[in-house]
């Protein structure tokens, strides 16, 4: 029997070559202390007793200081760290922070529409106002306060909702920044940048899947996002960080900046609560803004970016820069 020569598939070749360009020493560093230094934060501080929202908050900040440590120790720089607005020779760059504020909010809209219309969900904005008015009463009864003479319980939660509306799609957005670059420094400045070689799309792709898991203790101890699903909620999660990491970037890579994806991560953040209360309530897996039916518009989009080619890495800021 003869033995035929196979000649591997050029794209496979491709491939192998790129492969060899990574390198998985740094990553592997990088991700020991990311991992080490949030959930390093996270655990004993809820030990201790502290509120949720602040020890997340300031776990949040393990990516970047993970990516400066890795970047000095191992000599790499900061070159392709992606902290101008916009990399030399991206001319269409800057369109990215516009599609950076639209589209997430459009998305969430959709995923709204689309709960609807399956019927996991239906609208229930009067009804949830109503209840935050009574929520808003009686917190101000029980210190002894009260609502403005005239102003019911609806109308003040309808002032209420008005301006935290304008503040989650202007001063919100920047403030929330500040958190959210301590992730996009790492997951965006670091590691997306250090996987390219693979290509953009199995580079947003891995980095998507890291990036959920990343959140496992928070959603397996506290509930965080999917109550009642410490497990399952952990996998939806991936699912939707990695819906996310796709469109993360087409705005990393079209800009050459972590700005674009600081921007959209932190309107994210301060926008898909408000899906919560259009809504009537559902199984947190499932529901809108970060259940199944919520992240399918996400999905999709992130599909649709890497099928037309536009997640591919070009420009001098994805491409690593080691010090002498």
């Amino acid at each position: 029997m003869s033995i035929e020569h196979i000649t591997p598939e050029p794209e496979a070749v491709e491939r192998d070559q790129q492969a060899a360009h990574v390198n998985w020493i740094n990553i592997a560093f990088y991700l020991i202390l990311t991992f080490g230094l949030s959930w390093g934060i996270w655990l004993p501080l809820r030990a201790v007793g502290v509120p949720l929202g602040v020890y997340a908050a300031i776990g949040m900040f393990g990516p970047a200081a993970a990516a400066i440590i890795v970047r000095l120790v191992r000599h790499e720089g900061f070159g392709d760290a992606g902290l101008r607005l916009v990399a030399r020779g991206m001319k269409k760059g800057g369109w990215m922070y516009l599609a950076a504020y639209v589209s997430i909010p459009l998305l969430l809209a959709i995923g709204i529409g689309l709960a609807m219309l399956t019927g996991v969900q239906h609208w229930a904005f009067a009804s949830n106002l109503h209840q935050l008015g009574v929520t808003a009463t009686d917190a101000l009864k029980a210190r002894g306060q009260a609502l403005p003479t005239g102003m019911s319980g609806d109308q003040f939660a309808l002032i209420s909702f008005a301006g935290q509306t304008a503040l989650a799609f202007t001063l919100g957005i920047v403030i929330n920044m500040i958190f959210t670059f301590g992730e996009e420094f790492g997951w965006r400045g670091y590691l997306l940048p250090r996987l390219a070689p693979l290509g953009g799309v199995w580079a947003a792709l891995i980095t998507g899947v890291i990036w959920g898991l990343w959140h496992a203790p928070l959603i397996i101890l506290t509930g965080y996002n999917y109550p009642g699903h410490p497990w399952l909620g952990v996998a939806m999660m991936v699912v939707f960080t990695t819906s996310l990491s796709l469109i993360f970037a087409w705005l990393r890579f079209r800009s050459g900046s972590v700005w674009p994806t600081t921007l959209a991560h932190a309107a994210i953040n301060g926008q898909a609560g408000f899906a919560t209360l259009f809504l009537s309530r559902a199984d947190s897996l499932i529901a809108a803004p970060i259940g199944i039916i919520g992240v399918l518009p996400m999905l999709a989009f992130g599909i649709w970016l890497a099928a037309t080619g536009r997640l591919k890495p070009g420009g001098r800021s994805q491409q690593p820069v080691e010090e002498a």
